[in-house]
């Protein structure tokens, strides 16, 4: 689960630097060419400075920082939650989505380091104008380790495109923890699952934390 974190953060990275102004039309900046770009950024500044991923508090603020602007947190939590949420008020909608985003939060500040000295080769990817939804495939490479594939799905929305979902080895982040929630759920009602969301997201220590 760790590097299908790390990933989604490089994407919300890659949408930060560059996908607001991306044009449909023009093959330069395509999502994958953005993808490429971005992540090779990423790489490269965990190469020459390894503390961001190793000091916790710095990783937290990169990623508040720079990040999570560009995630849709409530599209993401609606689509692991599933049936589920259309019967959430609005007070348990709000709640689940900021549960799942700390949640989330502190597994990409954990997993920062299992992209250190990656490779990602991204595939072409057409986008029409009216196209609302694209996804971005990539194989990412790293030192000693099989490659793995990747997909990024990602949404258009008035200030550009969002990450709502990503899979690896076709595990996906948004199904796996729908799996999840669902057992929750249909054991403890929407209230049990944002009680577990709640204690899981408690001040413990950071290896714990980022189970």
């Amino acid at each position: 689960m760790k590097i299908i974190s790390s990933l989604l953060l490089t994407l919300g990275l890659l949408l930060a630097t560059g996908a607001p102004a991306l044009a449909a039309n023009d093959p330069e900046l395509a999502p994958h060419v953005v993808a490429k770009r971005a992540s090779e950024d990423v790489i490269t500044a965990l190469a020459k400075d390894p503390s961001i991923s190793k000091d916790r508090a710095r990783a937290l603020a990169f990623i508040d920082e720079k990040i999570l602007p560009f995630i849709d947190f409530q599209a993401m939590t609606r689509l692991a939650v599933g049936r589920a949420w259309r019967d959430a008020s609005p007070e348990q909608q709000a709640r689940l989505t900021s549960e799942f985003r700390t949640l989330l939060v502190r597994t990409y500040a954990a997993s920062l380091d299992t992209l250190r000295g990656a490779e990602i080769d991204y595939r072409p990817v057409n986008v029409g104008p009216a196209d609302k939804r694209a996804v971005v495939k990539g194989l990412v490479k790293r030192p000693g380790m099989q490659p793995l594939t990747m997909e990024m799905a990602v949404e258009r929305q008035p200030d550009g495109w969002h990450v709502i979902d990503i899979a690896i080895e076709n595990l996906s982040l948004v199904t796996n923890y729908r799996t999840e929630f669902g057992g929750i759920v249909q054991r403890d009602g929407l209230n049990g699952l944002i009680k577990s969301l709640a204690e899981r997201n408690a001040p413990r220590d950071a290896a714990t934390a980022a189970k």
